[in-house]
């Protein structure tokens, strides 16, 4: 069955319902939607083509509840704005289309897509967060076009092919937090044909770089605190900033050489190896 073309917002509950997920650690989800106002709740016991939902997934989802993960990714106007301008650039592809956004957070891909002119969006998210999200696509008066789905991507249904698929699944040297499973289960269970993913591809980039000021802040502090020779909290120091990530923005005075390529994923092609 295909879903009415006038039909009101609503979220489902699938597997492992009751937690989200983000500070970057990070996402997934899928789901159905439901009639005037209602929440659409999905039972948890999955088939068996769907992944489990482990202890790692509930504790990720969970982490992405929290407003803070959002807002930092939602400040981050590099990555924000060159989304919008994707979707803009793409305005031909999306609007009067069907959309899919996995892992959607607080639904701010999801409301560019809308205004882009999408004819409906399936806004899918595990954490809690969906919650606020249907609450921000009410208060923008798109209930009508934007459906949100609270569950993981492999448990949530939806009863149509869809046009196109978004979704920012980029964490920490770009394939962790695994997200990148998700968005390629959505594209075997619902992308049309000749569909299209954003982003379509991704490359991994790594090269040396330098940053004086940040070693200065991290482990030479420890040679001199209030007077108080600390210096044998330097190796640990050090251990520690090399152990952590760390998103910053440097010049290209700091990258040491060319960049080397580690990885390229085709949107399109790549696959999730079977367990």
């Amino acid at each position: 069955m295909f879903p009415q073309e006038n039909h009101s917002n609503g979220y489902q509950q699938g597997p492992g319902v009751g937690y989200s997920h983000r500070e970057r650690v990070r996402r997934g989800t899928r789901r159905s939607r439901a009639s005037t106002s209602s929440v659409r709740v999905y039972d948890q016991h999955q088939p068996q083509h769907r992944p489990p939902c482990t202890d790692f997934d509930v504790a990720y989802f969970h982490s992405y509840a929290h407003l803070g993960i959002h807002q930092e990714m939602i400040k981050d106007r590099v990555r924000t704005e060159t989304y919008r301008d994707a979707i803009m650039q793409h305005q031909s592809s999306i609007a009067g289309k069907v959309v899919v956004d996995v892992g959607c957070g607080t639904g701010i891909l999801s409301i560019f897509c809308a205004q882009a002119g999408a004819k409906r969006v399936y806004a899918i998210d595990a954490s809690d967060i969906a919650l606020q999200a249907n609450e921000v696509v009410k208060a923008n008066n798109l209930s009508d076009v934007i459906v949100v789905l609270h569950g993981r991507v492999e448990d949530v249904e939806i009863d149509e092919e869809v046009d196109v698929i978004i979704s920012e699944w980029m964490g920490y040297m770009l394939l962790y937090e695994s997200m990148l499973g998700s968005v390629i289960n959505a594209r075997d269970r619902w992308l049309k044909p000749g569909g299209l993913i954003l982003p379509s591809s991704a490359t991994l980039y790594m090269a040396p770089v330098t940053h004086t000021d940040r070693y200065s802040d991290s482990v030479d502090f420890w040679r001199n605190v209030y007077g108080i020779d600390m210096s044998a909290m330097v190796s640990l120091a050090k251990q520690c900033a090399l152990e952590e990530p760390s998103v910053e923005t440097i010049t290209g005075e700091n990258v040491l050489t060319w960049p080397h390529v580690v990885k390229y994923i085709d949107s399109y092609s790549c696959y999730r190896p079977r367990s």
